[in-house]
């Protein structure tokens, strides 16, 4: 149903034999999501898997992350440096580039992500149409960002070649919505939210939701994000293949190591069960944000 988009087109998605349909809306660089259910009026504002997901605290991983990146660029530069005393202004340079260095790690770290990901759907599609493998001859492994996609790029061939995959779908659009797959009761809340999938693929005769990973481990908002994309697959009635469970294929990009992560469907629901507590918070602090706005604009009229 997915195709990876390379015009800025809208493109439509069907739902629960059709009583849901989602249009995917270019928006700047990237896509709004609109949709319309049961053919009422076309709504945006869902909230998405990642949406809900960022709401959870990685402080406690990230923080000891971005102090040692600081720290480490301020012991490297000052080791290297063959002057004995330093001038304030030499000192508040070196504490200005230390500081950015967590931001360059992230946004070169997202952009070996993005090509480790381009490659696995380039190469699964490749599969699936008998078509030749894609090449990485547009990878340079001296440049450092490339490096670490050739690292995730080894991970995911290793997971390939170590077991019988048969790739059904990839970058799948899911939505799932809890009245319509019988979860809820009419009358009662109804949770609802969209995301994408990297694959869906039988693995050793056994159907996943596969989430594809590029950091040093398998945490748990990861595990939260792939039991929503678990859900919406299996709920959507245009799906005749369900999942036995959902799966995250970690490819190190430091390391080239694989971690495989397989979280079987009474897991799932675990998972899932944390994951819906997430989505109130995202929505609760939608809602407080629009008071907030609404707030901000009513001053600024009374101001005039």
């Amino acid at each position: 149903m997915a195709e990876k988009t390379i015009k800025k087109e809208s493109q439509f998605f069907t739902f629960y034999g059709g009583k849901v349909e989602i249009e995917k809306k270019p928006w700047g660089d990237n896509f709004r999501y609109y949709i319309s259910v049961e053919k009422s009026e076309y709504r945006s504002g869902m909230i998405s898997a990642t949406g809900a997901t960022k709401y959870l605290d990685k402080s406690k991983a990230l923080i000891p992350w971005a102090v040692g990146l600081v720290g480490n660029h301020i012991k490297n530069k000052i080791e290297s440096s063959t002057a004995k005393s330093f001038l304030k202004e030499e000192i508040f340079l070196l504490v200005d580039e230390a500081i950015a260095k967590p931001e360059e790690a992230k946004v070169k770290g997202g952009e070996a992500g993005t090509l480790i990901h381009d490659y696995a759907y380039d190469f699964a599609k490749a599969v699936i149409g008998k078509l030749p493998l894609p090449t990485l001859d547009h990878l340079d492994k001296e440049n450092e960002t490339h490096a670490k996609a050739l690292n995730g790029i080894s991970a995911f061939l290793d997971w390939y070649n170590g077991h019988k995959v048969k790739f059904f779908a990839m970058e799948q659009l899911v939505y799932y919505n809890s009245f319509l797959s019988g979860d809820t009761k009419k009358g009662e809340e109804v949770i609802e939210f969209f995301g994408i999938i990297d694959l869906f693929a039988e693995v050793d005769k056994e159907n996943q939701v596969i989430d594809y990973k590029s950091s040093k481990g398998v945490y748990s908002d990861q595990r939260y994000q792939v039991s929503c994309y678990f859900k919406g697959w299996n709920a959507n009635t245009d799906n005749k293949k369900k999942a036995n469970s959902a799966h995250i294929l970690n490819f190190n990009k430091e390391t080239g190591d694989l971690i495989e992560k397989n979280i079987p469907a009474e897991e799932v629901e675990k998972d899932f069960k944390a994951f819906k507590g997430l989505l109130v918070v995202a929505n609760r602090e939608k809602e407080l944000d629009a008071e907030y706005q609404a707030s901000k604009k009513a001053q600024k009229n009374e101001s005039k």
